[in-house]
């Protein structure tokens, strides 16, 4: 023990950024585990769909024509607290997909409408552009 107090005052930066990366790391772990069952991948999501996961596109109306999942209703991030308590209020019970083009907007809007009582809602994790990588079908608008 003496010799580790001696290492530590003769390297106290290294031993300081030992400690930061190491509460680094156990925060990012907390926040990991907190986020669990809201993201999933395109292939997971494709299993729930399947199963009659409503699915929602975030994105504004015209990158929704271009191409969107099968199914998918277009509310725009911005309208999602309003359709949640109108349109979206069959679907509270069950799982419900949100997705924008990276995934990002996608997990705000996934948090918000767990905040809301949609307890199953999920981002799908690396939005409509993770979809596409994946080959997956999109339905287009003209």
């Amino acid at each position: 023990m003496d010799e580790l107090l001696i290492f530590a005052g003769k390297h106290p930066y290294m031993v300081g950024g030992a400690v930061l990366l190491t509460v680094f790391a156990i925060f990012n772990e907390v926040r990991q585990a907190a986020r669990r069952g809201i993201d999933l991948g395109p292939g997971a999501a494709i299993g729930l769909i399947n199963k009659g996961a409503a699915v929602i596109d975030l994105r504004g109306f015209e990158r929704y024509k271009s191409g969107h999942i099968i199914n998918a209703r277009h509310i725009p991030m911005e309208e999602l607290g309003e359709a949640a308590s109108g349109k979206l209020k069959s679907a509270k019970d069950g799982p419900v997909i949100v997705y924008d083009d990276t995934g990002l907007g996608g997990a705000r809007a996934a948090s918000m409408l767990r905040k809301l009582d949609f307890a199953n809602a999920i981002n799908l994790r690396g939005g409509i552009a993770a979809w596409e990588r994946e080959n997956f079908p999109l339905e287009k608008r003209s």
